[in-house]
């Protein structure tokens, strides 16, 4: 009989015991509430404001407030670069089922400022021609501004001009760019470059003007690129002889960049493809293709290695490649980087009965602080200016 009762006993425990586990368990695992947005605030940055920030991160009036959410919002400004520190804060609103949203970031004042100032000092020892007389060693001078923040509104400029000792302008950039700051938004840039082929021959990809307007947008990790270009060797300084003279139309193609492009890029790969169909001649269309890849050892080395080609029709091709080896010289500190770099380029041109090619070899010094870009460079190059060379058949 006592054994009877003490099996009752245990049974009846065991009983009571799961079905307050089951409602422990109902107890601990409530339905998600259903929070939504009543007010939202940003604050710590100079750099973004309130409306800038919502329309990054589609923050709307009576927006769902989720985990989910909150979590992808989060790697999303950590992603951009900006911010030290980001901090996520849900507030009692002045209703049941409403929240106020205040993210509180910290600006990092090593990746980004108002205007940064740069200049580049440069001696290239070049083979001696006819254009260039015995001396063969001249200078070179890079000057540029650069903004990050035009009109206090986050829109990108920037200003750059590389000038022989001469005093002519062989290469120049002007470009422009709408606010973003992350890389699901669409943005907008537009960009003019000519150059001097045969005093920058590697900076003279098959055309030695080349002005574009461009649109990005962020598809599955892939930045999806349209837009309009116009390609010109029409000018009589800043033109690749037997290329052709114009090629204009829109412009199309996909990016997938893994690498954070930072003072030392990180591990990473980037792969391009564009295509710029020809309105006046559709033979001359152009196509660009480009792969890279870099290997970051820490914070002590980065290796990078990158390919580039650029076709027009079946008869002309453009290629360029490089191999670079990038070392820090000062630990990273509040607004002060610098390091030391050395570069081996490549580069090779074939249209009809033209061929050209030509190496680079480039040892340099970078400097960044949050307000000025400096690089002092010695390059040893081989090109092969256009005039003065006799032609090779291609065989």
């Amino acid at each position: 009989m006592t054994n009877f009762r003490a099996s009752i006993s245990v049974f009846f425990t065991k009983v009571i015991l799961i079905t307050l586990g089951s409602m422990s368990l109902c107890w601990e695992l409530p339905a998600q509430p259903n929070y939504r947005l009543e007010s939202f605030e940003f604050v710590g940055s100079t750099r973004m404001t309130n409306d800038q920030v919502a329309t990054q991160l589609g923050i709307t009036p009576d927006a769902e407030m989720t985990d989910a959410w909150i979590s992808a919002s989060r790697t999303k400004l950590m992603g951009s670069g900006l911010f030290k520190d980001i901090v996520f804060k849900l507030r009692k609103g002045s209703k049941p089922g409403l929240t106020k949203l205040v993210i509180t970031v910290e600006d990092d004042d090593d990746v980004l400022s108002d205007w940064a100032l740069g200049g580049e000092f440069g001696l290239s020892l070049k083979e001696p021609t006819p254009a260039f007389g015995e001396d063969s060693v001249f200078r070179g001078y890079k000057l540029g501004i650069i903004s990050r923040n035009l009109f206090l509104a986050s829109h990108r400029g920037a200003a750059l001009g590389d000038i022989d000792a001469r005093g002519n302008l062989v290469a120049g950039h002007l470009a422009y760019g709408l606010p973003r700051f992350l890389a699901e938004s669409i943005q907008f840039d537009a960009a003019l470059a000519v150059v001097e082929a045969r005093e920058r021959y590697f900076e003279a990809e098959a055309f030695g003007l080349k002005a574009q307007g461009l649109w990005t947008r962020r598809r599955g990790g892939v930045d999806v690129m349209y837009g309009v270009a116009w390609y010109s060797n029409t000018h009589r300084r800043y033109r690749l002889n037997e290329w052709p003279d114009i090629v204009a139309g829109p412009k199309v193609g996909i990016i997938r960049e893994t690498r954070f492009l930072g003072f030392l890029p990180s591990t990473g790969y980037r792969l391009s493809l564009a295509a710029v169909p020809s309105f006046l001649k559709k033979e001359q269309s152009v196509f660009e293709s480009e792969i890279a890849g870099t290997w970051a050892f820490w914070t002590h080395a980065a290796i990078s290695a990158s390919g580039k080609s650029i076709t027009s029709g079946s008869k002309a091709i453009t290629t360029r490649a490089e191999g670079k080896i990038e070392v820090p010289l000062t630990s990273v500190s509040r607004g002060l980087r610098s390091l030391f770099y050395l570069a081996v380029r490549n580069g090779q041109d074939r249209y009809k009965t033209l061929k050209l090619h030509g190496t680079e070899s480039v040892i340099g010094y970078r400097y960044h602080s949050t307000g000025f870009i400096g690089d002092i460079s010695f390059r040893v190059t081989g090109d092969r200016p256009w005039d003065n060379t006799p032609l090779e058949p291609v065989r």
